[in-house]
């Protein structure tokens, strides 16, 4: 069985959890608004350089219009909307609640996918079901990490609204990559989202903690690192994931940073997880050996 869709969606979620650890001290500093768009900003400059001298340039120009919309939709709905939702839930609800509701996002992404005809297998979504148990188990013993907060009815909102624009932004993304090659169309998801991120950006008045970050040799120290692994590489690797597995399955994969951050702090901050996150990771991983098997 080929497995390298379900693979590179896992490479890209364990990408996500090193670049969160990294960027957890500039977005504190500068806000996540600025942090944000100089990510898409340099991202996409890495990924200009390497679909010319991988020689696919040219789909920018012959790609088709669909595709390219739909392409266009997914980054303002995912990369855009999204992410600023995330951020605004996390100040009103804490770390611990918003990512209780970010592991709605794959049941958002199943049911555009199954409106849109995909079918699993009985065992594909029993699996599915497994690994989405490990993840709650996993963010739940971390409860009293992070960022506190009473929970508020516009921080639910906001979550839900995070977790529906990630789902969808994957379905999305695979409507765009019919015959669009995966390079080429995290271009230009890229270019979409940077865009949206200087509009929104404009809107909020935050390019002066643009400017500033821009400026602070520290603060690009980690930000320039955490972006290639967290942005340029973990979004190639996403939509090659998405081009190659069901959207669903795709989805489930990508709700993983949770558990892969278990590792992450323990290398980094020698934080030893809890019992409950250690089970919650080992259900985790057998949901993944049964999606395997099903594949």
């Amino acid at each position: 069985m080929n497995y390298l869709g379900e693979i590179s969606c896992l490479s890209a979620a364990l990408c996500w959890a090193v670049a969160v650890t990294i960027f957890r001290g500039p977005i504190g500093n500068y806000g996540a608004l600025a942090v944000n768009l100089f990510k898409c900003l340099l991202a996409t400059t890495a990924l200009g350089i390497t679909v010319f001298l991988s020689g696919q340039g040219h789909w920018l120009v012959d790609a088709p219009h669909q595709e390219v919309l739909w392409l266009v939709i997914s980054a303002l709905v995912g990369l855009v909307l999204g992410d600023s939702a995330l951020f605004a839930a996390v100040r009103r609800i804490g770390g611990h609640s918003t990512l209780l509701l970010q592991t709605l996002a794959p049941v958002f992404a199943v049911c555009l996918a199954v409106i849109l005809g995909e079918r699993l297998k009985s065992l594909q979504w029993l699996g599915a079901l497994i690994i989405m148990v490990g993840v709650i188990m996993v963010v739940n013993s971390k409860k009293g990490d992070g960022v506190s907060g009473a929970v508020t009815g516009s921080g639910i909102a906001f979550g839900l609204l995070a977790a529906f624009g990630q789902g969808v932004g994957v379905v999305l993304s695979k409507m765009g990559m019919a015959s669009v090659p995966a390079i080429p169309a995290t271009l230009i998801r890229l270019l979409a989202a940077a865009v949206g991120m200087m509009i929104l950006l404009g809107f909020s008045r935050g390019f002066g903690e643009f400017s500033s970050l821009l400026q602070s040799a520290p603060a690009l120290r980690r930000v320039v690192p955490a972006t290639l692994i967290g942005t340029y590489i973990a979004m190639m690797l996403m939509m090659f994931g998405v081009s190659l597995a069901p959207a669903s399955i795709a989805a489930v994969l990508l709700s993983m940073p949770p558990v892969f951050s278990l590792g992450v702090e323990f290398v980094v901050d020698r934080r030893r997880p809890s019992r409950g996150a250690l089970v919650g990771t080992l259900v985790s991983v057998f949901g993944v050996a049964i999606l395997s098997l099903a594949g």
